[in-house]
């Protein structure tokens, strides 16, 4: 009877240290979002009027027998609203070891993260990138790229990822034409994407026609009938501060244009993969449907497109 309450307790015991073990690694994969929270909570205990109110300034929620974790909260003190999510999960192997997943976001800053506890290539479908969700291979942009979100599953191992465009003028770093973080950073080959050019360029889009824009993303200055060409010109003298050319209008257009040519290539924005344990990583289980469609370059640039510097 000693014996078996002696193995009874060693198994509840290795049950134990592996579920802290994984609270541990679910908690690490989250920490940054929740330290930021904790910080603010902090600071606002030591203001009285905000510690009488009570504000909940976030929460952590665990489910390890899932291998799951979520946290979200504010990040900077009322009135403003900045807020952070994250969500991890683990993944098993076939030898017993776990992979974590993270996506992580903050509501105004543009930092957006997918991430896992191993390089993201090996985790990732084998081949993975841009070129995945596109039915024939276009010219990829210079400045702006996509970037691919993770849905992390509360429970399972089936995971969507989602494909989204950044706001243009960021500057993330790529894996296969792919990026799995933004973090603000404005692009610094695009030095013209300052205020002034982003709003000249929103100004002449919304005021020239298709065919105008179109001639702009070739380069085609020369060739823009006059009274659209005096829109750019007045444009460009009103809204540039002497700190905007021609050129830099011409070159944002061609790298929409490019982001646009990627879109209508697209096939899906939305798969959902499956975790593969004797591998280790993803595999592509299923493809969602086609996005909608822009009739025009112009549609596009009004409805599809966001600048940096348009959030909060």
């Amino acid at each position: 009877m000693r014996t078996k309450t002696t193995i009874l307790a060693f198994f509840v015991f290795v049950s134990f240290a592996c579920a802290q073990t994984m609270k541990e690694s679910l908690f690490n994969m989250v920490s940054n979002c929740y330290n930021a929270w904790k910080a603010v909570e902090a600071d606002a205990n030591d203001d009285e009027d905000l510690k009488n109110m009570g504000i909940p300034f976030g929460h952590i929620t665990y489910a390890i027998p899932n291998g799951y974790v979520e946290t979200s909260g504010g990040t900077s003190l009322p009135p403003s609203m900045d807020e952070c999510k994250a969500k991890a999960a683990a993944f098993k192997d076939a030898k017993g070891k776990y992979t974590y997943v993270k996506y992580e976001e903050t509501s105004c800053n543009y930092y957006e993260e997918s991430s896992a506890s191993r390089d993201i290539k090996d985790v990732m479908p084998v081949g993975f990138s841009l070129d995945s969700f596109v039915g024939n291979h276009v010219e990829k942009p210079s400045t702006s790229s996509f970037l691919l979100t993770f849905d992390i599953p509360k429970i399972g191992t089936e995971m969507e990822v989602h494909l989204k465009m950044l706001p243009f003028g960021l500057a993330p770093n790529d894996v296969n034409g792919l990026t799995y973080k933004a973090t603000g950073e404005i692009n610094k080959k695009f030095g013209h994407m300052s205020f002034e050019a982003r709003r000249c360029f929103r100004e002449i889009a919304a005021h020239v026609d298709n065919a105008t824009l179109l001639l702009a993303a070739e380069g085609k200055y020369d060739e823009i009938p006059p009274k659209q060409k005096q829109i750019f010109d007045n444009t460009i003298k009103e809204f540039g501060n002497g700190k905007v050319s021609t050129k830099d209008i011409l070159l944002i257009a061609n790298d929409l244009k490019k982001i646009s040519d990627i879109y209508s290539s697209l096939e899906c924005v939305q798969m959902t993969l499956k975790w593969n344990k004797q591998t280790a990583r993803f595999e592509i289980k299923s493809k969602g449907p086609k996005p909608p469609a822009y009739s025009t370059f112009k549609e596009f640039l009004k409805k599809g497109v966001e600048f940096v510097g348009e959030r909060c």
